[in-house]
């Protein structure tokens, strides 16, 4: 399950959000989004503090163990919500589609010199949590660019 250590209300526009809900947490550097197991949105911020509200939720709430995708910078999707992962024919850039049929997160060709070897574990990390396993860890450094 995913876990939080406390209550978590974060302010979203004129309203106050539960971020303690979320099973997912993903920032791509301009903005931060959180969904549910559901795969709806909890809360998205594309302003200037959105990186804070990245950091400060990545500490309150923790990915489940079993169905947990740690992201590189610490984000992590519920495996749950994923619908489709796929290697874009026009960008090369690995892409993972939720179940609200939107991007969760793109992997850059750019970022990740090894994106065919990342996109092999990935998926066969994806058939083994279908098959009742833990999705394991990466070891996000071994594809990245030098």
């Amino acid at each position: 399950m995913t876990t939080s250590t406390q209550p978590l209300f974060i302010r979203n526009g004129n309203s106050v959000v539960n971020a303690s809900t979320a099973t997912t947490l993903t920032h791509n550097g301009d903005f931060t989004l959180l969904l549910d197991e559901k795969c709806q949105k909890v809360a998205f911020d594309q302003s200037e503090k959105a990186p804070e509200l990245f950091e400060r939720v990545k500490k309150a709430i923790k990915p489940h163990d079993k169905y947990g995708l740690v992201l590189d910078n610490g984000g992590f999707i519920d495996t749950r919500v994923i619908s489709n992962v796929f290697v874009s024919p026009k960008t090369g850039n690995l892409v993972m589609v939720g179940l609200n049929d939107r991007p969760l997160c793109v992997l850059d060709a750019k970022t990740f010199s090894d994106l065919d070897g990342l996109t092999e574990v990935i998926l066969d990390s994806l058939v083994s949590v279908g098959e009742g396993e833990k999705f394991p860890a990466i070891e996000w450094s071994a594809y990245k660019a030098q």
